[in-house]
């Protein structure tokens, strides 16, 4: 740990139950290091974990009200969704104001600097550019982009089934033949990591992106390790990855719709080129180089999730 790591945290976004919700908890697992704030719009119904001081501003996120919201913070980590992108500049050019000393955008998933990727799928491309807007804009203000991988604990959930694996009715429908081997987590782990470079020395995790990798897997693979601890066959179909990314960029293109946004985050993930590899990608070091992260292991996550929802 650092001696003079970051104290006083603020969260963006820590509604719900994904990644935000788990960095609030992850930091308030460590009271004795940090100060936790979780920032949320007025009209949130969310409730927070004990622990953390809520305060809540108007749904605009006026730049008078973040900036006093985050006067005394060292720390703004934005969880928010997607849908909500654009209003990332307003807390960026707020914490500028108030003095913050980092700002970590919302990643959390492939490696938004990947120009595959950006081209491929506008949200990368949103993300990417506060990634911009950050180095560009406020040089005074460092940052720091952390990919995770996807989460699998949240894209094995039969709720979401994100990966085109159902655990519920044991199917999966796999992008080009399920073989693309991309980076995993969980989201305690992703969250866990992010606390761990909040603790690393400053001048290492500044201005950079960090990934975080859990282990690599492809849908075949995963498929295979469910089929094993459930002791079942699974249903499969394979999607015509080039054809799905065609329609879906033409629907993007023509209505700006979430549901095409989505499937090219997909494909993203699901076919190669588009760095969800984070280890064969190449394009930065691993965060993981520099983190005292505990290994995290395909069968546990896959057997840590039958238990719960199989």
């Amino acid at each position: 740990m650092s001696a003079n790591h970051f104290k006083n945290v603020t969260v963006f976004g820590a509604g719900g139950t994904n990644i935000g919700h788990h960095i609030v908890k992850a930091l308030l697992s460590k009271p004795d290091l940090f100060a936790v704030t979780i920032l949320a719009r007025r009209s949130s119904k969310s409730t927070f974990p004990a622990g953390a001081q809520v305060k809540y501003v108007a749904d605009s996120l006026p730049h008078a009200d973040l900036v006093t919201a985050l006067q005394g913070q060292d720390v703004v980590i934005s969880a928010i969704g997607f849908g909500a992108l654009s209003l990332e500049r307003n807390l960026i050019d707020a914490a500028t104001d108030a003095g913050v000393k980092r700002f970590f955008p919302s990643e959390y998933g492939v490696n938004n600097t990947h120009s595959a990727a950006r081209a491929l799928c506008p949200v990368f491309n949103a993300k990417g550019e506060m990634i911009e807007y950050l180095a560009d804009k406020h040089p005074h203000l460092t940052w720091t982009a952390v990919p995770t991988g996807l989460w699998l604990d949240w894209a094995l959930d039969p709720a979401i089934a994100f990966a085109g694996i159902n655990m519920a009715d044991r199917t999966a429908a796999l992008w080009q033949g399920g073989e693309h081997r991309l980076s995993w987590s969980t989201l305690p782990w992703a969250a866990e990591g992010i606390v761990q470079i909040l603790l690393a020395p400053p001048e290492i995790t500044a201005n950079k992106v960090l990934p975080l990798h859990g282990f690599l897997a492809s849908q075949n693979e995963i498929v295979a390790v469910l089929e094993e601890v459930q002791g079942v066959e699974y249903t499969v179909s394979n999607l015509d990855g080039g054809a799905m990314v065609a329609k879906a960029r033409h629907s993007w293109d023509e209505n700006r719709d979430v549901k095409s946004a989505l499937e090219l985050v997909k494909a993203g993930f699901f076919l190669d080129g588009y760095g969800s590899d984070l280890v064969g990608g190449g394009i930065v070091a691993l965060g993981n180089d520099v983190l005292d992260l505990a290994p995290l292991r395909l069968e546990d996550v896959v057997k840590t999730a039958v238990e719960r929802w199989a």
